[in-house]
């Protein structure tokens, strides 16, 4: 019987494995592709993007990286059987703090810009620069708060039975180094 259940850990291990490698490397990815597409659509269109879409899309790009960092660290404590540092985990704590500043940030620079004049150089900045803006507030929602992203059965029947949004598993893991330091206190 152990043999049995140390072969189906090893197998949810394998699975795990490969899921966290595709998460970071999807990333990771999106990183460099989705900039790139917009600038694709606003060369094709002949349209520059300005401040709103730059901005929105470095803000996604950040967040990108931090679940690209997040995912590969997770990989990594997987992989040898022991957990994110919390050197690391306390950088994530900070991030999610500075992250809402810099989301916040975005609607008074296009206040101030349509006080001095006007706040989107082209339709082409204000579609990009939704979409990236939308896309950032997610990623911090989805990396920060709550799983967002359902696209395995198990967390599929999961959301049906329990009717809610599981909390993400970087929130768990700065839960458990919030309680570590407490206890220490």
């Amino acid at each position: 019987m152990e043999t049995r259940n140390a072969r189906a850990d090893d197998s949810d291990k394998r699975a795990l494995i490969k899921r966290l490698r595709y998460l970071w490397t999807a990333e990771l990815f999106n990183v460099f592709y989705l900039p790139a597409m917009a600038l694709l659509v606003a060369r094709s269109l002949g349209q520059a993007p300005g401040l709103f879409a730059i901005y929105s899309a470095a803000l996604a790009v950040w967040l990108l990286l931090q679940g690209a960092a997040y995912w590969l660290l997770k990989l990594r404590a997987v992989k040898t059987d022991s957990d994110i540092e919390g050197k690391h985990l306390r950088w994530f704590a900070a991030f999610k703090r500075m992250n809402w500043a810099l989301i916040a940030l975005l609607p008074t620079l296009l206040v101030i810009k349509a006080l001095v004049g006007t706040p989107f150089r082209s339709s082409v900045d204000v579609v990009i620069g939704l979409g990236f803006y939308v896309l950032a507030v997610l990623e911090q929602v989805n990396y920060y708060h709550y799983q967002l992203m359902y696209d395995y059965r198990s967390d599929l029947r999961r959301l049906r039975r329990e009717k809610r949004l599981k909390r993400s598993s970087l929130y768990r893991a700065l839960e458990r180094l919030d309680q570590r330091a407490s206890w220490l206190k």
